[in-house]
């Protein structure tokens, strides 16, 4: 008898030719592919950064921030462009899951099993930093990750916790307006990056890992309020993690699909059968991406609207107070002045913020994400200032959020002066004084302090490549 659950002869059932190919490409390394940071700077003076650096890229199908990049100089990770968060390395086809949820400025979404964020991240993009996502994972590792990137890519709609996937649909019972569930899997779809996984490879995980999945995507519909939208994603190709998880689901709940529709990529239908197995028609509307088709990972994307309310959890969580201050209060509107009179702000960013105060650095977050009624502790928004005697310090994420509408105390570094400050030497004989962002082509990197004429730079490059 077949087994259907070996790589090789499941890939060859699902891809034909295509499929042993893809197996002999496992470990080999395919093109660097990343996303642009619109929320930071304008995407083009981003990519003219790149060009200077000597990154050649070519545009992408799947999103329109979207690129390939053909040619690397020296390792993106290493470059001002991605320590800035300018760009974010990203496969393409991950990117869709996101999109394809499509959610809008002043939403309430919910990314379930987010970390480390790529996912989160363009989430926040597509809302234009508006509204409010919950990011929850359950590693703390893995949260680190999460925090980090959500830092360096400028969000303050974002809040992440702690928690298991499977028990914050009964903690945020109907809370949410649209929820992304991409869970754990078996990762068939990556085997170019994780070739360990023909090692460790089993039929029994792939099982296990299903009715995992099964809990979380049940946990993410209780979590969503009625006649709201999921996307539920996977990186493998195993039917049983992907056609098979969402037929129990339509068997169960009230839920549909909806039909997807993606120009410009080669996609597949969702299976209606594979073997002896017999799938819901409906799932045809759901699609398959193959690696080697197109230039992402294979993936599994499926699209569901709850129909109708479930029934309540018999325990109610009681939220967690977290006490936040707005723009007006007097603890902060006296350094908020202070901010705009430095930087001579050409508008007010701050009528639909708040700020939690901890022991040493506000943090700022979206109105939204900031009055979010929330069961765990979030930490919400991004790090926006240093809490110093004197008053507030801007650290390099908050006067990065800023850099769009400063007119004051900014320089703009050619690239002779940026890599002298990377270098670690200061530049003399400069005018202004106190904290000044630094920009590059219209991108902001960061701050420098000015003393005595001179400017130095705090923008911390021991582990930068600087380019010649």
């Amino acid at each position: 008898m077949l087994d259907y659950l070996d790589p090789t002869n499941l890939l060859s059932i699902l891809m034909g030719p295509l499929g042993r190919e893809y197996l002999s490409q496992a470990g080999k390394r395919r093109p660097i592919t990343i996303k642009l940071n619109p929320l930071k700077a304008n995407p083009a003076n981003i990519l003219s950064f790149l060009h200077e650096e000597g990154f050649l890229l070519r545009p992408l199908p799947h999103y329109d921030l979207a690129y390939e990049v053909e040619h690397e100089p020296y390792p993106l990770t290493k470059s001002i462009i991605h320590f800035a968060g300018l760009i974010y390395l990203q496969d393409p086809s991950s990117m869709l899951p996101p999109i394809l949820l499509n959610p809008r400025p002043g939403e309430i979404v919910l990314d379930l099993t987010a970390a480390p964020g790529s996912k989160t991240t363009l989430l926040s993009t597509l809302m234009e930093n508006k509204g409010a996502v919950v990011a929850i994972d359950n590693s703390g590792k893995r949260l680190q990750a999460l925090s980090y990137n959500l830092e360096r890519w400028g969000v303050i709609n974002t809040g992440w916790g702690r928690g298991l996937a499977e028990q914050i649909g009964n903690i945020f019972f109907e809370c949410f307006d649209k929820v992304l569930v991409d869970p754990p899997c078996t990762g068939l779809g990556t085997l170019h990056k994780s070739p360990e996984i023909l090692r460790w490879w089993k039929g029994s995980k792939v099982i296990k890992l299903s009715r995992i999945q099964e809990r979380i995507l049940i946990s993410g519909l209780k979590a969503l309020k009625p006649r709201g939208t999921l996307v539920y994603s996977t990186c493998t190709l195993t039917p049983h993690e992907n056609e098979g998880v969402v037929n129990a689901i339509l068997e169960r709940y009230p839920v549909v699909l909806e039909e997807i529709k993606i120009k410009n990529i080669p996609t597949h239908p969702g299976l209606v059968e594979f073997i002896n197995f017999r799938f819901n028609k409906e799932l045809s509307k759901a699609i398959r991406i193959y690696p080697l088709e197109q230039e992402g990972e294979g993936f599994f994307i499926a699209k569901l609207k709850k129909m109708e309310a479930f029934s309540p959890p018999r325990y109610k969580s009681l939220p967690q107070e977290q006490t936040f201050f707005l723009p007006t209060d007097l603890q902060i509107k006296e350094k908020i002045e202070e901010i705009k009179r430095h930087f001579g702000l050409k508008d007010d960013p701050f009528p639909h913020t708040a700020f939690f105060l901890l022991k040493r650095h506000a943090r700022i977050a979206s109105i939204e994400l900031a009055g979010l009624s929330s069961p765990i502790p979030l930490q919400r928004g991004l790090s926006f200032a240093h809490t110093l005697k004197g008053g507030w310090r801007l650290t390099t994420r908050g006067i990065q959020w800023l850099a769009p509408i400063i007119s004051e105390n900014f320089i703009e570094l050619d690239s002779k002066s940026l890599r002298t400050l990377l270098s670690g030497h200061t530049l003399c004989e400069v005018s202004g004084h106190g904290q000044q962002l630094l920009t590059h082509l219209g991108c902001p990197l960061g701050y420098g302090l000015i003393k005595d004429g001179q400017l130095v730079s705090q923008i911390p490059s021991k582990e930068l490549i600087i380019r010649e």
